[in-house]
This record gives structure tokens, sequence and C-alpha cells, in this order.
């Protein structure tokens, strides 16, 4: 199977087993027409039928005309004549189309099934109209770096599909993740996200939490970076929950967020626009908003290039303290990203890609509780990044070969005032990978996987802070090696799957510091780290899923910062020139469901999580600077589901709930951190809802309609506790959006945050107890506007 993206199509339109005009495929490049992928949705709509398959294996086939007299099956069956595609009637009105080799086996066709979308809107409502069917939109994932059924896959997953997020006019990130179980997240209006997932969330070493941008990894060295991406021409998005050590690696402890985004189509001209424009209450004024995207075929059925592009003026809304100016967090961002794709044969594809991230940001997002920024920090920053990647699939008949190539560039200059003295300080990190990959394409009842990947990373960092006395510049350099696989094995006599991981890992770690150009003692550390994962499923039906887990993630050490170790000897703070890597164990029992004939989808699952070693902060006395140490841990016990239900033919409805009860594991001397207190950054309970609408209104005019509300608990941050950090507050944040839409455009009204809510997301810094009032992260205040698109062509 190849690894171009591949994508499901669910069309489940209306005017049931209607008599059309049915495009066939062509019988050379030289004749013109649409794609076959564009003729089976047309086939679906006036069928009523469900199609399912691939559609990268239709997509870039040139089609005509054919004869569309008969029942649905004769009409398929002259559609794809001349094709290396067959058709199969799964039941009455589910029909999958797939390439014409030997008949799969029951556990292979499993794998070509879709599956509906759970709560997290991976689709869209269908458009109501007479003969439409209600099951819910379906789904393959790629969470286990081969296609499968989501159903089928026994990890905690959700999907967002890039059409359903389009629809709904998401920005960023902020907007949907929070959609899944169990994950809370903000923006904190320095580029960067604050994610946290089944409680695992640190500011402190290397990602806690995978990122993924498309196959390309994104981290950090020794700083936990989830860049700002923006929600545009994305295929899909998968939040993969619980550690994920095995076959993504390093920093996947709480989970993995992959943003996958469109490939470039052959064959078709696409493009597509959007203008926004939108007021901020509280004073924030107007914010701007354009965005494009535009696919080029260059070589029929070989070559074709794939731009988007975002440009977004955002309006501020905290009020300066000493000049009273208001709106001083405003945002400028910028972002290109291309794709090329090459297929010279069949069997081989290639993808070049290149990503490019510029903001500026004049302030962060913390206020006190009138919304004035807090005293004592007052930091710009400018956050860029370019990511560029490669990647080479050659699908042989049994297995596949996969490589690819990222060189990640991350940019974090910030400056301005910090405890009543101005700082100058700036991250600059360069992380270069390059993963090769062996996966199974056969029908057999084991299906594998394994590769080899390797990281190498530099990390320059520098902090002019007159002070406290610092003058300081660092280095860092990282090596990281590892071999990783893993294997499912379907039971030929029951229903049982059985799958193993095994990733093992070792990394290198060199640094040095220098303070007023006088260098520190080098540094230098070797981490290995041995992780499996063991999942057992049970198939009680093809609709209903049950399995239990156990899986280890990991994180590689770090250099204490040679300010931390000046600053801390006079004070008699003894601290270690490194810190040792730190574990993550979880333990899940889970369950998947298709309910109601395909109108509902549910998921549950149950976990304990154990984090050994992970860093914390040790103030150094009153000098507002802090050391670091490994603690004891913590444990994390929790519940979540998801629910989506189709209610009708317009209208859906999902609703999500998790718990996450995560405790440190023992007392940190010098800290507020003590046996059985909250973990910081953690919102306990998390939830949200939301009604989506989509109906025919009359000729080629739909309407459109959402309702949704997130739900976050207050956060703790008892590291330093009282008086210097106070609890953030329990967040309910309402949004709505109604609109209209034609074959080529659509209008839509949408108001962000319809309460105003503006408590604090983030716990309250107190810069000065007693004197300065409590900052902390703010949600943006209600925000009003509108959105129009235009475009031409397929998305």
């Amino acid at each position: 199977m190849k690894s171009i993206r591949a994508e499901i199509t669910a069309c489940l339109m209306a005017a049931a087993f209607a008599t059309v005009a049915v495009p066939a495929v062509a019988e050379g490049p030289q004749q013109q027409g649409r794609t076959l992928d564009s003729a089976l949705r047309d086939f679906a709509r006036s069928t009523g039928l469900q199609l399912i398959y691939v559609a990268d294996t239709t997509r870039d086939r040139v089609v005509g005309t054919v004869d569309s007299s008969g029942t649905p099956g004769e009409v398929l069956g002259r559609l794809l004549a001349g094709t290396d595609l067959k058709y199969q009637f799964l039941n009455e009105r589910t029909v999958e189309i797939a390439p014409n080799r030997s008949t799969p086996s029951e556990g292979a066709r499993r794998a070509s099934y879709a599956m509906p979308v759970q709560a997290g809107g991976g689709g869209q409502p269908p458009v109501a109209g007479a003969g439409t069917s209600t099951v819910l939109d379906e789904v393959i994932v790629t969470a286990r770096k081969r296609e499968e059924r989501l159903l089928d896959v026994p990890v905690a997953v959700t999907a967002f599909g890039g059409e359903a997020l389009a629809q709904r006019g998401v920005n960023s990130m902020t907007d949907f993740l929070q959609e899944s179980p169990g994950v809370s997240v903000y923006n904190n209006g320095g580029g960067t996200y604050k994610i946290a997932i089944r409680g695992i969330s640190t500011s402190l070493g290397a990602n806690e939490n995978g990122y993924y941008l498309d196959d390309l990894p994104f981290t950090g060295v020794t700083v936990p970076i989830s860049p700002d991406v923006r929600a545009w021409d994305l295929e899909r998005v998968e939040v993969l929950r619980g550690p994920q050590g095995t076959l993504f690696g390093e920093g996947s402890m709480g989970g993995t967020v992959r943003i996958l985004t469109r490939d470039a189509q052959f064959n078709e001209w696409q493009g597509q626009a959007s203008l926004q424009g939108s007021d901020t209450a509280s004073g924030g004024g107007t914010n701007r908003g354009y965005k494009a995207m535009l696919n080029v075929p260059i070589l029929d059925d070989r070559l074709a290039l794939r731009v988007a592009a975002t440009k977004e003026k955002l309006a501020g809304w905290i009020t300066d303290p000493t000049t009273g100016a208001t709106g001083i967090n405003t945002q400028d961002i910028d972002t290109v990203r291309a794709k090329l794709r090459f297929q010279p044969t069949e069997r081989l594809s290639i993808g070049a890609s290149y990503w490019r991230y510029k903001g500026d940001f004049p302030r962060n997002n913390t206020a006190d509780d009138d919304g004035v920024a807090g005293a004592g920090l007052a930091l710009a920053s400018g956050v860029k990044y370019r990511l560029y990647g490669a990647t080479a699939n050659y699908d042989f008949d049994s297995f596949a070969v996969f490589y690819s190539y990222a060189n990640n560039h991350f940019e974090l200059p910030q400056s301005g005032e910090l405890f009543g003295g101005q700082l100058v300080a700036n991250i600059d990190v360069d992380v270069k990978s390059n993963e090769l990959r062996f996966s199974s394409t056969g029908s057999g009842p084991l299906q594998w996987t394994v590769g080899a990947y390797r990281r190498t990373a530099s990390r320059f960092d520098s902090v002019l802070f007159a002070l406290f006395g610092i003058d300081n510049t660092s280095a860092t350099d990282t090596t990281s090696e590892a071999l990783f696989g893993e294997a499912t094995y379907t039971l030929q006599a029951m229903p049982i799957d059985f799958t193993l991981g095994l990733r093992s890992v070792k990394e290198k770690l060199a640094g040095i510091d220098a303070n007023a150009g006088v260098p520190t003692t080098p540094v230098n550390e070797t981490y290995r780290s041995t992780n499996p994962r063991v999942i057992v499923a049970w198939r009680p039906n093809e609709a209903w899923r049950l399995y239990a887990s156990a899986s280890k993630g990991y994180r590689s050490g770090q250099l204490q910062s040679s300010v931390s170790l000046s600053l801390a000897g006079p004070l008699g703070i003894n601290l270690p020139a490194a810190l040792a890597d730190d574990s993550i164990w979880t333990y899940e029992i889970g369950t998947k469901a298709s309910l109601a004939g395909g109108r509902a989808v549910l998921e549950a699952a149950v976990y304990h999580s154990d984090w050994k070693d992970v860093t914390v902060r040790i103030p150094l006395g009153t000098t507002g600077f802090n050391g670091l140490i490994n603690s004891k841990g913590t444990t994390t016990n929790g519940v979540e589901a998801s629910l989506t239900l189709q209610l009708s033919d317009a209208f859906r409805m999902t609703v999500m709930g998790s718990y996450a009860d995560g405790k440190y594991s023992g007392d940190v001397p010098g800290t507020g951190i003590a046996d059985g207190k909250p973990i910081d950054d953690n919102s306990k309970v998390t939830a949200s809802a939301s009604l989506d609408y989509r109906q025919t209104m009359f000729g080629d005019l739909t309407g459109s309609g959402r309702l949704g509300v997130q739900y976050n608990s207050k956060r703790d941050f008892p590291s330093f506790g009282p008086p210097l950090y106070l609890p953030g507050d329990a967040i309910t944040t309402v949004s709505a959006r109604f609109g209209v839409e034609g074959d080529w455009w659509g209008a839509f009204l949408f108001v962000d945050n319809l309460t105003n809510e503006d408590g604090a997301m983030s716990s309250r810094n107190v810069t000065v107890p007693g004197v300065t009032p409590a900052a902390a992260n703010r949600p943006q205040p209600r925000t009003i506007g509108l959105e129009v698109r235009f475009g031409f062509g397929g998305r």
C-alpha cells in the first residue's frame, strides 16, 4: 500500500438511485475531463451509495462519460472498465473499490474498511436531502504508520478531518485540539502552544508530547516546543493519547499530535482563497486574515506542486500598566507551506516539503483580572521556524520501504522588562532527522513495521540580564540513534490480535556554558532507553473492539544552566551538572464501538500512568531564577470517553469528557511540591460538546451551522505555590458559526468566545506578593467576524 497519504471518500448525498450522466475513464492522457475521484463522488451523490476507497488510486485518472442506464453495479462496472480497480458490495448500501488483486483475507479487509470518526469531528454532517444516509462519515488513519480503519487501532486516537476543520473555519490548533478527550491546550501568545495530554505537560526538558508535521518530527533540544501551526489546507490531524515511544520516539510520553497536510494532486488545477475580518471586544480592534492555496499539475500523472500561505494580523486586548496603551499584545503571523510530489513509476513516490513560520508578538497573553499586563513581565518575542523535508516510498509486492529527512530550524528571541531589569535572550535550535522503515503491505495475519532513526541537534542560547550580572551563552549538541519495530498478529482461531513493539535508543549529549566569556567545564552524558509496548485486542464483532495495553515513553536528560549553577553555589544549593532522563509507563483498558448501524460512535478508556524522575524547578533564593532537579515523579489515574451521534440527516452531536487525577509521588525540599499534591498545569476535568448542522437550502446552496462549548477545570502550580503562584480559573468558552455556500464560494458569520470568558487559563503568577496583582494567560475576548471563501477545482 502506498505511503501517499490515503483518504477515504464517503459520499452520503441525496437522490437515491437517480439516473445521471456518469463519467468514465478516458483511454489516454490526451483526453480532457475530470478525475475518476470526482466522477465517483457524483455517482455516490446520485445513487445514495457509500463508496469506500483510497482516493490516491482514483484521483489522478482522467475521465470521460459512459452510459448511465442500468443498475448501480452495472454503471460501476462500466465506470471502472479498463482500470486495475474492482468493486465489491459490503452491504446493501456500502461499496468498496480496491486494486484488482487476489481477494484479501478477512483480517486484511478489515484494514481497508473505514470507521465512523469518533468525537472530535473527523468529518462533517452530510448535506441533508431526500434519501440521504444518516450514518457517520468514515476515515482511515495512519496512527501506527500504516493505513488502518480507526476502529481497528487499539490506541486511543481522535481524528479531525481537514474538510470538517475548514468548514468550521479553525485558525490554529487551539481551536479544536481540546475536543480530543484528555487534552487541554492554550496559546500563550508567543507562537507556541501549551499542550497537556492526560496530565503530561512541562516547560522543562525536551518535548513531553510528540509533535509531527506530516511525517517530519518537530522536537526541541532541552526545551519543549509545540509550535503554532495555522490550520489551513489540512488533510487530517490525529491525536494519539498515551505513550507512543515505540513508533514515534522521544517525547511522546503523554501522546503524539500529527498534523497531516494535503498532498499535491496530479492533472488538476485547484485553488482556494479565504478572506476573514473580525472585531475583538474589550478594545481589541480589528483582525484581518488572508489565506490562499494553489495546486499546480506540472507533468501528467507524474509531478505536481501545492502551495499554501496565510497572513494574519490579530488585534490585542491587554493594557500597558505604565502608558495606558490598549491592545499591546497584537500578533502578526505569516506562513508558507509548499509540497512537491513526484511519482516517476507506479511503485515509487517522492515528496519534498518546505514550511516557514514567522510571528511577531510584542507581548504575550498574560494579564491580571483587570486586563492589565502583568507588572515586571513585559517580554516581546519573534518566533521563526523553517522545516525542510524529503520523503521517498517504494512499494514492493508484500512490503513498502519509506525514508524521510527533516531539517528543522527554530528561533525564539525575547527582550523586555523582567523583575525591573532589562532582559535580552535568544534560543536557537537546529534539528536534523533521518528515518528508514520497512512495513508490511500484504494481507496475512502478521502485520509489521521495523526501522531505524537518527537525529542530530544543536541548541545555542544567550542571556543578557545586567540586573543579576548575567552575560551567559551556552551550546548543546545531541546525537540520538534508535532501532524500532512493532508487529501485530491476528489469531486464526479466534478474533484476538496481539501487538508487540520495542524501541532501543542511545543518545549522547554534550554542552558547555560561558558567563561573561568565562567557560564552565564541558559536560558529556550518554543516555540509553528501551521502550516496549504490548497490546491485546479482542474483536467481538466488526463494530466493536476491546483492548488492554502497557506502553512506555521516555525523554533524555539535559544539562544544567551555568547561570543556575553560579547562583546556587553561594546559596548552598547543590544542583547536578546534568539531569537524569525520565520515563513513563501507562496501563490502559479501552473500547471502541460503532453503534446504531453506524449512526453513533463511542470510545472510552481508563488508564494509570507512572512518570518517574520528572524534572522540576527549585527556586534560587529571591533571585527569580530556578535550578533543575529530578523529582520522584508523578502518578495519574484517568478516565475518558467520547460519543458522536448522527441525530438526523442534518444534525450531528459530539460530546467528550475526561478526568485526569495527577499527583506528585514525593516531596521536593525547597519547593511547594509534596507527596499527593496535584501536578503542575493540569486541568483535572476537560469536556466539550458541539452540535453541527448542514442542510440543502435551494438549488446548489447549502446552509451550515455549528455551536460548540469547551470546558477546562482550574490549573494549579504547586511547585512554587502561594504566594508566588495561585491557581487559575475554570474556563468555559462558547463558539458559533453559521454560513451558506455554493459550488465555488461560501460566506460564514462566526463568533468566538461568545460569553466573553476572561478567566485565567494558566496558573496566576505574582511578581511581588502583596504589591503586584496576579497575572495569567487569558483567552481572547469575544470576537465576531465574517469569512468569505472562493475556490475552483477540487480540494
